[in-house]
């Protein structure tokens, strides 16, 4: 009776490592040249996988952890969506960590004791203690969010989008500018690198700052209390959801403005004026991060690797002379 036919055996008549065998048996990342191989080879021997185990690497290699800050953020809707596009073969276990460290940190813990395959963070902020339990962690771990250097990570160009729109504000020519802006500490990204080119802009003209939250009740109370007590004719926010709530503001006040946001949103197209926004594509972000993912599980690269999503300026009527 003839021997059966192994993965070693397999490695070893294609000259490759075992590890590739079983990507590509797994489905899993080999070039076209390797992947003919071993296939001519695999019908060749007739080699039949031991589907039980191959059903037990998969239910531990394949399921994914996936923290995110909130789940009514259309940002964070988007790029679970995209995600999910470029998902052939993983299963995705989903936690929502409400904004709270102490959530994110317990979360990664959880996930690293369900044997998960790898954890995609989505995050606005990491503490020293999340750092130290990601660094700790033996899984292959991509973040988004964050330019954390130490870390695989998927990031939008932040800092030049608000470069794009401080230098678009000063054809504005605006003499009192309200900013809506969230506390870096809660969201870096967008508190502090999103507003660094607008600030810079802003330098001969008279602005205020306020701070406030992603949420548009509150955006909106923090905007009409601002607006109310000074006149300001434009105002740009952190985030679409944020300038809108302050478009209601306007309106309550029987004040225009313009009105500047961030985002990808269906706000932007729904409000009437039309919002102007620097627009990023939150669903493409979310593809870039599953491959990204995909290559640090399977390849495990030894550089670290950061994905950069730009966007781009779209003028609406918001910031039209009758708006």
């Amino acid at each position: 009776m003839n021997k059966k036919v192994t993965i070693n055996d397999i490695a070893k008549m294609a000259n490759v490592a075992k590890s590739t065998v079983s990507r590509y048996l797994n489905g899993g990342s080999v070039s076209a040249q390797t992947r003919l191989k071993i296939e001519r080879i695999v019908q060749e021997q007739r080699y039949t996988p031991n589907t039980f185990a191959q059903s037990l690497k998969q239910q531990t290699n394949h399921t994914i952890g996936v923290i995110v800050p909130r789940l009514d953020s259309i940002a964070q809707s988007d790029m679970l969506r995209g995600l999910d596009e470029c998902n052939q073969e993983d299963t995705f276990l989903i936690v929502n960590a409400y904004q709270d460290p102490k959530r994110e940190l317990a979360a990664i813990e959880k996930l690293q004791s369900q044997n998960v395959g790898g954890i995609i963070l989505l995050t606005a902020n990491l503490t020293d203690e999340i750092r130290a339990a990601l660094t700790a962690s033996p899984l292959p771990i991509v973040i988004q969010g964050q330019d954390e250097p130490d870390f695989h990570r998927v990031i939008m160009a932040d800092q030049h989008g608000g470069e794009t729109v401080g230098a678009y504000v000063k054809t504005l020519h605006p003499k009192n500018v309200l900013l809506l802006n969230v506390n870096a500490e809660i969201d870096h990204a967008v508190g502090h690198d999103r507003f660094m080119g607008i600030k810079a802009a802003l330098a001969q003209t008279p602005y205020t700052e306020v701070m406030t939250d992603f949420k548009l009740d509150t955006a909106k109370h923090d905007a009409k209390k601002a607006m109310a007590a000074d006149q300001y004719d434009l105002v740009i926010g952190a985030t679409d959801r944020i300038a809108v709530g302050a478009m209601q503001s306007g309106y309550a006040l029987h004040q225009k403005p313009q009105y500047i946001g961030f985002g990808q949103s269906f706000f932007s197209e729904t409000v009437t004026p039309n919002l102007t926004s620097f627009e990023f594509s939150f669903f493409e972000a979310g593809k870039q991060l599953y491959r990204l993912f995909v290559k640090v599980r399977d390849e495990s690269p030894q550089t670290i690797q950061r994905v950069v999503i730009d966007g781009q300026l779209v003028i609406r009527d918001s910031t039209g002379p009758q708006h």
